[in-house]
């Protein structure tokens, strides 16, 4: 079985985080450099963040992560920032969708396993795993498909394709 181990600072986010919340489409068509446009996330957030995400946080979201629009942009600019995974109590099928294609380690577990700042350690796999070190508490999520952790490994949808000699999806005959 697949297994990708992740470490990283707790980051809370509120409920129905959209994805112009993520990243503003007034920025969008201002920046299309995904590493310049990661200076901006979370920027129009209702309650603003105390400090701007770090290289190497966890997002930990409650229900409706990523609604709105359906933009790839969301996910690529997460990653570009450094994000290195999302926890949510749900999250949009559109989101979820592009995490996997991006390669975005996303989790479905409850908000509350983590306060900010807490140190989390995930075993991203089909019998995933929250450990929460500050905390000391261990927490299954719902599980993960195998394809997403090794499309996660390799680096998203089009990585694991070169990886594994296969055409790019939309080249296929």
């Amino acid at each position: 079985m697949n297994a990708r181990h992740i470490e990283g600072r707790a980051r809370l986010l509120p409920d129905a985080v959209n994805t112009d919340y993520i990243i503003s489409s007034r920025r969008k068509r201002q920046i299309p450099e995904m590493s310049r446009l990661a200076g901006y996330i979370f920027e129009d957030l209702p309650q603003p963040l105390d400090e701007p995400v770090s290289p190497g946080d966890i997002l930990v979201a409650g229900e409706d992560f990523a609604c709105g629009s359906a933009m790839e942009a969301a996910v690529d600019v997460l990653i570009a920032s450094g994000v290195r995974a999302v926890i949510a109590r749900s999250a949009a099928r559109t989101f979820h969708r592009n995490a996997i294609n991006g390669g975005l380690p996303l989790l479905i577990a409850h908000r509350d396993v983590a306060d900010e700042g807490d140190i989390l350690q995930i075993c991203y796999a089909a019998d995933g795993e929250i450990y929460n070190a500050t905390r000391h508490e261990r927490v299954r999520t719902v599980p993960v498909p195998d394809l997403a952790v090794r499309l996660a490994a390799a680096g998203g949808l089009i990585k694991y394709c070169r990886r594994e000699g296969m055409p790019p999806p939309g080249l296929l005959p």
